[in-house]
This record gives C-alpha cells, sequence and structure tokens, in this order.
C-alpha cells in the first residue's frame, strides 16, 4: 500500500532558508547539490535577520508557516539554514508534527559528553556580536563551557554574507575560514585546553568544513552532519551475514 496525498514524492529533508540571494556552493546547505537524497527548500519571506538575532518572536509566525508547508510537501523533517534558529526551535517545533532541526548548535551538547576534561568543543561563528547567550542556551549550551571565534575580520565574509554580495570568491572565503580557525584554536589554547571538536554555527562556511578540520586540528561539525545524522535514521538499510564462523567445540 503506498500513501498519497502529497504532489510531489522522495523527499527526505526540507530545508528552511532566510530570503537572501547571496550565492551558495556544494557544502553550503543552500545548495540542493550538498546532500546525497532529495531535499526541498522553502524560503521565509518577511522575517528580518535582526529578529533571529536579538531572539525576538514578532515575525516568529512567518518560519513556522513556512516549515508547516515544507510538512505538507512530504518531508520527513525540517532543518533551518542559519544556525541562530535557535531561538525559534521550540516555537517551529511545537507547529510541526515532524522533526525541526533548528541549529547545529544542538550538538554542542553531544559532542561535549564525550571529551576528556583538557579539551572544548569551539564554536565558529559569522559574527562573535551577533551569536549572544540567548542562542546558545536555546540550544542547551552553557557560554562558559565552549569557546568562540568568528568571521567578521574577513573582508571576503564581510561583503557575501554579511552586506548579501552577489559574487563570491571561494579562495578569500577559505582564507578567511583557515585564519578564524586559528584563532579558534589559540583561543581554547590560551584557556589551557585543546579542541576536541569544532561546530560551524554559520552554514555558510561548512563549505570549507576540510580547512576548518586542518586548521584547527579538530573534528568539525555543522548543519549538514545534522541532517545526515537524522536522514540516517529514515535510511533503510538491511544487515546481512557476509561471514561465518567456523571455531571448533
Amino acid at each position: 500500500m503506498v500513501r498519497g496525498g502529497f504532489v510531489t514524492y522522495g523527499k527526505v529533508a526540507g530545508i528552511l532558508m532566510l530570503d537572501s540571494r547571496i550565492p551558495r556552493i556544494p557544502g553550503d546547505p543552500g545548495h540542493a547539490q550538498t546532500f546525497p537524497f532529495p531535499v526541498a527548500y522553502r524560503a521565509v519571506e518577511g522575517l528580518p535577520f535582526s529578529d533571529l538575532v536579538e531572539g525576538r518572536l514578532d515575525n516568529a509566525d512567518k518560519a513556522t508557516e513556512a516549515a508547516a508547508s515544507l510538512e505538507a510537501d512530504g518531508v520527513s523533517f525540517v532543518a533551518a539554514d542559519c544556525g541562530l534558529f535557535s531561538v525559534l526551535q521550540k516555537k517551529i517545533a511545537a507547529r510541526l508534527s515532524i522533526p525541526f532541526l533548528g541549529s547545529a548548535l544542538a550538538l554542542i551538547p553531544l559532542l561535549g559528553t564525550f571529551l576528556p576534561p583538557n579539551r572544548c568543543v569551539g564554536v565558529l561563528t559569522g559574527h562573535t556580536d551577533l551569536l549572544r547567550d540567548h542562542h546558545l542556551r536555546a540550544a542547551g549550551v552553557s557560554p562558559d563551557g565552549i569557546v568562540v571565534a568568528g568571521m567578521e575580520n574577513s573582508s571576503e565574509f564581510r561583503k557575501v554574507v554579511i552586506d548579501r554580495g552577489t559574487d563570491l570568491d571561494p579562495e578569500a572565503m577559505r582564507e578567511g575560514v583557515r585564519e578564524a580557525s586559528l584563532e579558534l584554536a589559540g583561543r581554547a589554547s590560551r584557556k589551557g585546553l585543546g579542541l576536541g571538536a569544532v561546530v560551524l554555527e554559520c552554514t555558510n562556511l561548512v563549505s570549507f568544513r576540510d580547512t576548518v578540520q586542518e586548521a584547527a586540528g579538530a573534528p568539525v561539525y555543522d548543519l549538514v552532519s545534522l541532517v545526515e545524522l537524522y536522514a540516517s535514521g529514515y535510511a533503510r538499510r538491511e544487515f546481512a551475514e557476509t561471514h561465518r564462523s567456523f571455531a571448533r567445540g
């Protein structure tokens, strides 16, 4: 029996996007070729970015309605393109009957559980002035338990992401990511800690995950990691015994 009720089928994840026109490359959740499975997109129109920064709920209904429309399209779960959506996690999740993945910041408590005492989780964000305590606490993160560095000193990041430019120089962006990653490792070191994991709050940095790994010297996780982890629970896989034991006795 096949259940109907949708116009199209086979979409695994729905990606909730801010309404911007910045360029995106593979690795960015806003580029459909990032994922090894079908995804659907919905832009949240009329939601000021400042609402996410300040944690205001004035226009939250615009986000919940966009997420609900993705659910109506038949996706298995919805994820948000910006880590600052953590402040809307409870609001949007309450509207849906499917899971909502609001921010990669939610990975921090899980990752921190596995680390030895001399290692910490580092967070790479778009701008350290925009990632605030209410974003972290909404994701269950203690601000005192992490180190944070941002991309605000990268002229390419500022031009494209902050100022909404329409042309991206990937190598210039990569250099900014490298410098921010080195700064992140340095901040951990000055606290007498090593980086045990790095979480990319800003999804525009995911395309440069390999650069963060190399410069920070730690495994890196992000919204794509979270989406792929969640999608794996929906993947159909059968396990077959491929080797036999002939132990005697």
